[in-house]
Formats: structure tokens, C-alpha cells, sequence
């Protein structure tokens, strides 16, 4: 296989395990948080699940394009 295919399909598994991580990252977040109120004055639901989960998301989303992306060519050099 052609490698940058072998390179998007990495890319791809890593996106949707990243995004299957977040959903459930906050869906536990905000239903075993509880209700009592967190130190910004909301919801420790909400804190966790709106505010500290999306950024802890958005790091791992840099990271991952900093350490797993690579920038390849998507032009035919083959020769047609």
C-alpha cells in the first residue's frame, strides 16, 4: 500500500479514538460528577464536563496533530 495511505489511515484511527475518548470522557464527567457546586461557582457537573474536559481535549488535539500527524504530499509522483 501506498504510504500515504498507510499515513492517513493512522491519522484517522487517532482522530476517532480521540473522539470516542472525548464523548466518553464527557458523558462521565457530567453524569458522575455530582451536583454540588465546584470552585467556580457552577456545577461541578458542568466545570468538569463544559469547562475542564474541553480543554484537556483541545491539549490532546494538539498534541496528537505535533506527534502523529506528518505533512505528506498528496500528489501522484507515479507517472501516469
Amino acid at each position: 500500500m501506498d504510504a500515504r495511505f498507510v499515513q492517513a489511515h493512522k491519522e484517522a484511527r487517532w482522530s476517532v479514538a480521540l473522539a470516542v475518548a472525548y464523548l466518553a470522557a464527557w458523558a462521565l464527567s457530567a453524569w458522575l460528577a455530582g451536583n454540588e457546586i465546584g470552585f467556580t461557582g457552577l456545577p461541578r457537573w458542568f466545570e468538569l464536563s463544559c469547562l475542564f474536559v474541553p480543554l484537556l481535549f483541545i491539549f490532546l488535539c494538539w498534541l496528537m496533530v505535533r506527534v502523529v500527524f506528518r505533512d505528506i504530499s498528496l500528489e501522484d509522483h507515479r507517472g501516469n
